[in-house]
C-alpha cells in the first residue's frame, strides 16, 4: 500500500490521501483532534528540518512513497525528507530555499522579471542607508516569513527602530527589506509540471495581506478569465518565465503579484505549496479543479490531465466564489444571525459569544459567498467586509450580490 509522510495538517489533504487508501504519518507543530488515534509526531516546527527528519526517522516507517505539505514553513524539510526516501519530484534542499527565503528568490530571477529590490538587514542597519537603497516608505518582514506575520510597512526611523526592537534578526538572513510596490495585490494558483504550466486561477485581494496586522481584514475572490483576459495573458508570461528560472519542480504553487497597470505585472513572491486561507476551496468551487488532489498527485507520480480536465466541467464557471476572514472588532456585537439575514451566504462559520480563539488573520471565522460575475462579488465582498468592521449599518448596503 505504502506511507505517505504529510508535515502538517490540512483537511482537504488528508481527504485526498484517505480517497487513495494510503497509510498516512503525520508530523505536526499543532495536534489537531483529526490526528486522534492516528499515528503522528509534534515537533516543536516544521521550519526546523532536523527535527522533523529526525522525528520521521524515529517513527521507522516502511514503504514511504511520498512526503508533501502544504505549510509553507514545512517546504525545505519536506524535501529533505523526500531526499533521504529518494521520493524527491525533481527538487532540491537548494532549490527549496529558493522558495523560502525572500533574498535569494528575487536574486535567482532574471533582470527582465519586474520585482521588488531586496536585502537582508542587520542588527545594525540604518534607517538612513535602507530608505537611501530602497525609498520610502519600504517593506520590513522575516526572509522565510509565512501568512504576512510580522510584515510591516515602514516609513519613519522611529518605525524602523520599533521593528528591530521587536524583532531582532537573529542571524544576517532573518530580515529582509523591500522596495514598496503598488497596485492591486493578486495570486496565481495552479499546477507546474514537466517545466511549464498546465493550469492556473488568479485570485485578487480586497486589501493587501499585510493589513491584517494594522485591524485589516483579509478577503479574496476568484477572477473571471471573460472579464480579464489581458490580466490572465499576463499573469502566464510572469508564472513562465519566473518559474522557470527559479528551476520549480513539480508541484502545485501559489505565486503573488502586483498589478500597477504596466505590461508586465511586478513579481511578489512564490510558495512551493498549495496556496493557504480559503484559496483551494474557493477555486475548487468556482472551477471544480481540486488542488488538494493535485499535490497529492504531483507526490505520487499520477496523471494530472483527468483532474485539471474534470468531465462534466463547464467551458466557464456559472458563479465564482470568494471568501472573508470575519474579526471580532471592539464595541461591534456582531452574531452569526447578523450574516446569515443580511448576506447570501454560501458557507459561513462565526461563533456566537466572546469565547473564541483568534487565529491567524486574526480570524474568528470565516464566510464564503458568491456571485455570477467578478464585480457583484467584489461590491458583495466589499459590503461583507464593511458589516464585519463596523456592524449591520457600516456599509449601507443591502449585502445582495445583485443589487
Amino acid at each position: 500500500m505504502g506511507t505517505v509522510v504529510v508535515l502538517g495538517y490540512r483537511k482537504g489533504l488528508d481527504r485526498a490521501l484517505a480517497r487513495r487508501g494510503l497509510d498516512v504519518f503525520h508530523v505536526v507543530a499543532k495536534v489537531k483532534s483529526a490526528l486522534e488515534d492516528r499515528p503522528y509526531r509534534l515537533v516543536a516546527g516544521l521550519e526546523d528540518a532536523q527535527e522533523v527528519l529526525r522525528a520521521v526517522l524515529a517513527a521507522e516507517l516502511r514503504d514511504v512513497v511520498g512526503v508533501v505539505t502544504t505549510h509553507e514553513e514545512a517546504v525545505f524539510s519536506a524535501e529533505l525528507v523526500r531526499e533521504h526516501f529518494g521520493v524527491s519530484v525533481g527538487g532540491s534542499p537548494a532549490t527549496a530555499l529558493r522558495f523560502r527565503d525572500k533574498y535569494l528568490q528575487k536574486t535567482a530571477l532574471p533582470e527582465t522579471v519586474r520585482r521588488a529590490r531586496c536585502r537582508y538587514l542587520a542588527a545594525d542597519s540604518s534607517f538612513e542607508e535602507v530608505a537611501g537603497e530602497l525609498g520610502t516608505p519600504f517593506i520590513v518582514k522575516p526572509s522565510n516569513g509565512a501568512g504576512s506575520v510580522r510584515t510591516v510597512r515602514v516609513g519613519t526611523e522611529e518605525e524602523f527602530r520599533r521593528y528591530l526592537k521587536e524583532n531582532p534578526p537573529l542571524t544576517g538572513a532573518s530580515l529582509v527589506a523591500e522596495s514598496f510596490m503598488t497596485g492591486r495585490e493578486i495570486h496565481a494558483d495552479g499546477v507546474w509540471a514537466g517545466g511549464r504550466v498546465r493550469w492556473f486561477s488568479i485570485g485578487g485581494y480586497h486589501e493587501s495581506p499585510i493589513a491584517w496586522n494594522s485591524g485589516g481584514v483579509l478577503a479574496d475572490q476568484t477572477l473571471s478569465r471573460e472579464e480579464h483576459p489581458e490580466l490572465f495573458r499576463r499573469a502566464g508570461e510572469l508564472l513562465a518565465e519566473s518559474l522557470g528560472a527559479l528551476g520549480t519542480p513539480d508541484c502545485v504553487f501559489h505565486l503573488e503579484a502586483f498589478d500597477d497597470g504596466q505590461d508586465a505585472l511586478v513579481f511578489s513572491e512564490c510558495g512551493l505549496r498549495l496556496a493557504g486561507a480559503h484559496v483551494p476551496e474557493v477555486v475548487e468551487l468556482t472551477y471544480g479543479i481540486n488542488l488538494y488532489e493535485a499535490v497529492a498527485a504531483v507526490a505520487l507520480g499520477e496523471p494530472l490531465q483527468p483532474l485539471l480536465e474534470p468531465a462534466g466541467r463547464p467551458a466557464s464557471p456559472e458563479q465564482y466564489y470568494g471568501f472573508v476572514y470575519l474579526r471580532r472588532f471592539e464595541g461591534v456585537p456582531l452574531t452569526r444571525a447578523d450574516f446569515e439575514q443580511r448576506f447570501p451566504i454560501v458557507e459561513l462559520d462565526f461563533p456566537d459569544g466572546d469565547d473564541v480563539r483568534e487565529r491567524i488573520y486574526g480570524r474568528v471565522g470565516h464566510a464564503v459567498v458568491a456571485a455570477p460575475d467578478g464585480e457583484r462579488l467584489t461590491r458583495l465582498i466589499a459590503d461583507l467586509v464593511s458589516s464585519n468592521r463596523f456592524g449591520s449599518t457600516g456599509s449601507g448596503s443591502t449585502g445582495s450580490a445583485d443589487a
